[in-house]
């Protein structure tokens, strides 16, 4: 029985038609979340210019020594000493240093080592986070006290102190000890922001039907509450990646951080700082790097908040 016999209305055309005709309308405007947070993404402009110079900095500095003949950092590719601290040429883009090495290249191989310890300090940084700050959310009471307490007095250290310190006494200046040294401080803004997530979801309605049903904490935690948490996540881990390539290059400046043979933006910017009269590209190339891949990380993750925010009314 249709609608229109129990309603005792005589069925026509002509009062079907327009539903028939409206509904794929709006089938076709139906968009799934993934699709709703795309389309806010893309309509920052910001935010696609800093994920579009990510994307051409990530091929400058690994694909760029594969198609290029700029894959030798190391190397004196000058035999006069007139030809060394050169300006940019044909050849030498980026001009020579002080010993005549391609200058191209050292930003390449420094860019390597920076992004990736950017990047994988950032994910060892969020997983310790998300971890901490599920426990204390989630189970509360002494747990949560221990955690956060461990957490403040740890922020309460001055950073770039207790880096310098660790630095000296710790480590040998390869990318895997400074990535272990930046991740090791970097989790605590994750933990307190995953911990205040977890206290706000763990009373909504699904994770009481879990429960009902059994569900085990640790099921609970990862598979039901974590997930509905992982917009502010993925942003704070995109603004860390941002923090991890300053606090990176500081260290590396000042002695700290990366030492050769290893190279970064930072050894670079402290290398070319005593030829800044002579050839000031020394300094301003790496250090220009480093400024526009910050501030592209941070329109990204200014780009992801405002898609993930879920008090976005707009459809």
């Amino acid at each position: 029985m249709d609608i229109s016999e129990r309603l005792n209305v005589p069925s026509t055309g002509e009062e079907i038609e327009p539903f028939l005709e409206v509904t794929p309308q709006l089938v076709q405007q139906r968009r799934s979340q993934g699709r709703i947070i795309f389309d806010r993404f893309i309509r920052n402009r910001a935010a696609i210019v800093g994920a579009i110079f990510l994307i051409l900095l990530f091929l400058f500095c690994f694909v760029g020594p594969l198609v290029t003949t700029h894959n030798q950092p190391d190397q004196i590719h000058v035999t006069d000493v007139a030809q060394t601290l050169a300006g940019p040429s044909w050849q030498f883009p980026f001009g020579t240093d002080d010993t005549g090495r391609d200058m191209m290249a050292r930003a390449m191989a420094g860019g390597q080592v920076s992004l990736l310890i950017a990047l994988i300090s950032m994910f060892m940084a969020v997983i310790v986070g998300v971890s901490i700050g599920a426990f204390a959310g989630f189970y509360g009471g002494i747990i949560d006290t221990l955690l956060m307490r461990f957490t403040d007095v740890i922020l309460s250290v001055p950073l770039y102190l207790l880096l310098f310190v660790l630095s000296a006494s710790f480590t040998d200046g390869s990318p895997k000890s400074v990535i272990l040294l930046i991740s090791f401080f970097g989790w605590q803004y994750a933990a307190r922001l995953v911990r205040g997530e977890f206290l706000s979801l763990r009373e909504r309605e699904y994770v009481l039907a879990a429960r009902t049903i059994g569900a085990k904490g640790f099921r609970i935690m990862f598979r039901h509450i974590l997930p509905n948490a992982a917009g502010p996540i993925i942003v704070n881990a995109t603004l860390l990646i941002g923090v991890n390539i300053i606090l990176e290059s500081v260290m590396s400046y000042f002695g700290f951080g990366i030492k050769p043979p290893n190279s970064s933006w930072g050894t670079l910017v402290s290398d070319g700082q005593g030829f800044f009269d002579v050839d000031p590209l020394l300094l301003m190339v790496p250090a220009l790097l480093i400024f526009f891949t910050v501030l592209s990380v941070n329109l990204v993750g200014d780009g992801l908040r405002d898609a993930l925010d879920p008090y976005m009314t707009e459809r």
